[in-house]
Parts: structure tokens; C-alpha cells; sequence
């Protein structure tokens, strides 16, 4: 069968059906191999895309930088295709200098959209051609490529100073000639879902397609794209991110989005080692998943930390400090005279130890300088005063790491009977976050009688600055317990 040769008069009529009108200022994303055959080629698409316009209108494509370590606008090239190549080194055409996220345009409107982009704040957002293009009534063409093209798409992210972006440094000539370096923060990386949103985009209407030949071409008006896409956003962060668990850059990103909530904290959040996984990798990928950097130790690989073997701590502590985890407090069942050496070997002078361990071993092997936190362990919420009381005259920093899970064992409610009715409210250092029944089982949080969820409220309205020590009913659940904590917190916060 003879393949069907386009013409520019068949891509003009195709454009025309899209609404791309004379005098649209409009970006093209494009490829050329995506059309079948088209007679002239690239040079063919670019005079169609012109005429389409017209001499009122501007044409704008992206042509970002290039392996060369000093950007020039004026002749490093571009690897986003033929006709993109094609377009920049015509005549009259005008290019920014970013050395990133360049554009190439033609027309009225390219001066002004190129202007100064490479003194913008971030390389697609306010002040660049991307984000001017919006404020122009521009439009958006996409030829034979899907919405992970859309660069525009980086500008909603850039505006929304969205969480996982990073900063990067590039270097470009400027208008004398000279090597300039510099930062741009809210960079996007890698793998964005962005072709998740074509169903979304579709259904509200922000979207034309039209064939020309075998490509697909799809029109979008950058103002209500912008408009629309913010909205979204900042209703759910993640919403350009990637849903497969198993792809890093998705991870790390979700991470970020996670870790941004506690910007304005006046808490630690720190993990259980018990319950955050088994051996020592699984807990570091598990805490960089969820974008927690402190972790309690207790035990690892169901081993009690203190009967862990000497140069295997050292492993596990240097494979934490690599991951950028903190030791927020060691959490032991005895005390004896290795305490202090445990201590100073971890860096942390916040300890955690049971009620169950008599009072006068703690004052005798516990060191100065140490914040003890003792965890109710069978005893009531009066007791537990009590005993506080009775080590802080020992001139002891004590203070409760307070265990709703351990409250409901006794029969005792966490919330209206031990901390409503006793003076723990004022001795609290750290809260355990977790949930169950009376028989100790752990359930997910909200799922029990901890009434976990109201505690943290209450201590957020205290400004509460100890630690929330997040404990899952197993492993295998510290992913859907560090979530579900996250939404608690975005609720009640």
C-alpha cells in the first residue's frame, strides 16, 4: 500500500481544525518521524506552523541546552529533534540563554518571551517564556508527542514550588560573551506521570487532537491549562508523580512531598527500628520512602541493640549516617554500666527505658546530661507521675515517653482518663503513634482504642517539641502506618 505523503497544506488544514488561528502565539513540541512521510520535511512543518500563525503571530519551540559545559546560544545545539534543530538556526529567529531550558521563537512576541529568562528565579516559572506565554493567551501544540513533552507542565510544578524539585547549576555565555554560573532552585527531575493526566485534561476539556498524516496533534490553551493544573496540585502533591513503588526517582519524590509537611513541625518524627523493618536496608529504604529522618533504636533484625555485636553496629551506623538518618533516642530494657559507652556511641543523649526497670538502676548507670524518658510499662497514668517524680529528684531530666497502646492494655483511656486527669500532660518527652486493644494487639492507626489521633491533636495546640515515635503493627505495615500518620497530621495540623 503507498503511504499517504503530507503536505503543508494538509497541516495547515489540520491546524486550522485545531483553532490555531493567525496571530496565536503558540509553543510546539514535535516529531518529525511521527507524521509518516511529509514532502520538504522538517522545513515543510515549520513553514505550515508559520502560516498558520501568520506575521501577527509568534511560533516558540523548546530547545532546552546541550552537553556543552558552557551554554551559547548562539550555537550549542539541541537534542529535541530535526525540526526543533531546524527552527532555531533560521533566520530572524531569537533564542534565550538558559542554559536548561531554553527557547527558540519567532515573531512579535519573541523578544519579550525570551528576555531575561536566564534571570528568572527557576527556569520555567514566573518570568520565563514558559510562564509569559500563559500571560499572553498562548497555546500549547504537541505534534506526535505525548504530555511528558509538555514542558509547560514543569511551569505548574515551578509555581507551585512543588516539594521534590532541586536546585541545579548550569553555565551560559551572556549577551558580552562571558561565562556566567548559576543556580536555579525548583528544578523538575526525571519521571513525571505527566501522559497520567491526558484522561483528566481530556474530560475537562482543555485538550483538542487532530491527525496530520499519522501524527497526533493535540492543542491546549496555556492560561486555563495553568489555572486548572494549580488547582490540582495544590489539592494533591503528588498529582505529576509516578505510582510505581518501585521506581526511585518516584520514591524519592513522594518523599519530599512527605518530609515538606513537617517544615513547620515543633516535633521530631522518628521511627520505631522494631517496626520500621527487619534488617537494617529495609528500614533505611523504608524511612527514605516515607521522608523520615530520625529513627529510635531498639532492635534490628529482632536482635535488642545493646546485644548487637560491636563492629555490626558500627556497619548499621555508618549505613544510617550514609542515608542521612538521626539517631533520635535509644530505647533499652535494662540498665547497666555499658549504657554511657551505648550512648556516645550513637551520638544521642535521649534515652528510653521501661517502668518495669527499677528506679534505683536507673539512677545508678543512667549518666548525666541524660534526657530519660520512661515508658509506662503495666502501670497506671497516676503511677507513672509518681515514679517520674520520684527519678526527678534523683536530678534526673525525666520525663514519659508516653505509650497509648500500654494505657489501653490496663484499661485505662490514654486521652480522657491518663492525660485529662494527671500532671503527665507536663511531663510528656515523647509519644509512642500507635493503636490497638486491650488484648495488645496493634491495629492501624485510628483502627483501636488508643484514641491516637485526638492526642496528637492536643499536642499540636501545645506546641508539643518531643518526639512522635511512629510504630506500625509489623514491618510489613510501616508503609501504610507512615501514610495514614501523614493524613491524620494534614487533618488535624
Amino acid at each position: 500500500m503507498k503511504k499517504h505523503i503530507v503536505t503543508k497544506k494538509n497541516i495547515i488544514d489540520s491546524l486550522r481544525s485545531l483553532s490555531l488561528v493567525r496571530g496565536d502565539t503558540v509553543i510546539v513540541h514535535s516529531a518529525l518521524s511521527s507524521f509518516g512521510k511529509v514532502s520538504g520535511g522538517p522545513d515543510t512543518i515549520i513553514d505550515a506552523l508559520l502560516h498558520t500563525v501568520g506575521p501577527q503571530g509568534t511560533l516558540v519551540m523548546p530547545t532546552f541546552g546541550s552537553s556543552d559545559a558552557v551554554f551559547d546560544n548562539k550555537k550549542s545545539g539541541t537534542n529535541l529533534g530535526i525540526v526543533t534543530q531546524t527552527f532555531w538556526k533560521r533566520r530572524g529567529v531569537l533564542r534565550s540563554r538558559h542554559p536548561f531550558a531554553s527557547v527558540a521563537a519567532i515573531g512579535p512576541n519573541a523578544k519579550t518571551l525570551i528576555d531575561g529568562h536566564e534571570n528568572a528565579l527557576t527556569a520555567h516559572g514566573t518570568g520565563t517564556p514558559y510562564y509569559k506565554l500563559s500571560q499572553i493567551n498562548g497555546k500549547i501544540l504537541l505534534l506526535g508527542v505525548d504530555q511528558d513533552r509538555n514542558t509547560f507542565l514543569h511551569t505548574i510544578e515551578e509555581v507551585a514550588k512543588a516539594a521534590y524539585l532541586r536546585p541545579i547549576t548550569g553555565t551560559y555565555l551572556d549577551k558580552a560573551g562571558r561565562a556566567v554560573k548559576k543556580t536555579w532552585p525548583y528544578f523538575p527531575g526525571p519521571h513525571r506521570d505527566f501522559i497520567g493526566l491526558q484522561s483528566f485534561l481530556r474530560s475537562a476539556g482543555l485538550v483538542k487532537n487532530a491527525y496530520i498524516g499519522t501524527c497526533k496533534a493535540t492543542l491546549m490553551e496555556a492560561a486555563p491549562l495553568l489555572e486548572t493544573l494549580l488547582r490540582e496540585i495544590q489539592k494533591n502533591p503528588n498529582l505529576f508523580l509516578s505510582a510505581n513503588p518501585n521506581l526511585p526517582d518516584g520514591t524519592r519524590q513522594k518523599a519530599q512531598v512527605l518530609r515538606s509537611k513537617m517544615t513547620d513541625a515543633t516535633f521530631t518524627l522518628a521511627a520505631d527500628s522494631q517496626s520500621a523493618g527487619t534488617y537494617i536496608e529495609e528500614i533505611i529504604d523504608n524511612l527514605k520512602a516515607a521522608g523520615i529522618d530520625h529513627l529510635m533504636l531498639s532492635t534490628i533484625n529482632h536482635v535488642p541493640w545493646q546485644a548487637i555485636a560491636a563492629d555490626k553496629r558500627k556497619w548499621y551506623l555508618t549505613g544510617l549516617k550514609n542515608a542521612g538518618i538521626k539517631i533520635a533516642a535509644l530505647r533499652v530494657t535494662t540498665a547497666d554500666k555499658k549504657l554511657q559507652q551505648t550512648l556516645a556511641e550513637i551520638k544521642t543523649n535521649s534515652l528510653i527505658v521501661p517502668s518495669t526497670v527499677p528506679l534505683e538502676k536507673v539512677k545508678k548507670h543512667i549518666p548525666p546530661k541524660t534526657n530519660v524518658m520512661v515508658e509506662n510499662t503495666g502501670i497506671p497514668g497516676k503511677d507513672m507521675v509518681a515514679c517520674l517524680l520520684r527519678l526527678q529528684q534523683y536530678k534526673l531530666k525525666a520525663m514519659t515517653a508516653f505509650n497509648p497502646l500500654e494505657f489501653v492494655k490496663i484499661g485505662e483511656n490514654p486521652l480522657l482518663t491518663t492525660y485529662t486527669r494527671t500532671s503527665i500532660k507536663s511531663m510528656m518527652g515523647a509519644i509512642f503513634v500507635n493503636d490497638g486493644f486491650a488484648s495488645g494487639k496493634f491495629t492501624q492507626l485510628e483502627n483501636g482504642l488508643a484514641e491516637i489521633k485526638e492526642l496528637i491533636s492536643i499536642l499540636l495546640c501545645r506546641s508539643f517539641s518531643g518526639l512522635f515515635i511512629l510504630q506500625a503493627p509489623d514491618p510489613s505495615q510501616f508503609t501504610p502506618t507512615a501514610n495514614k500518620f501523614f493524613q491524620m497530621y494534614d487533618e488535624v495540623r
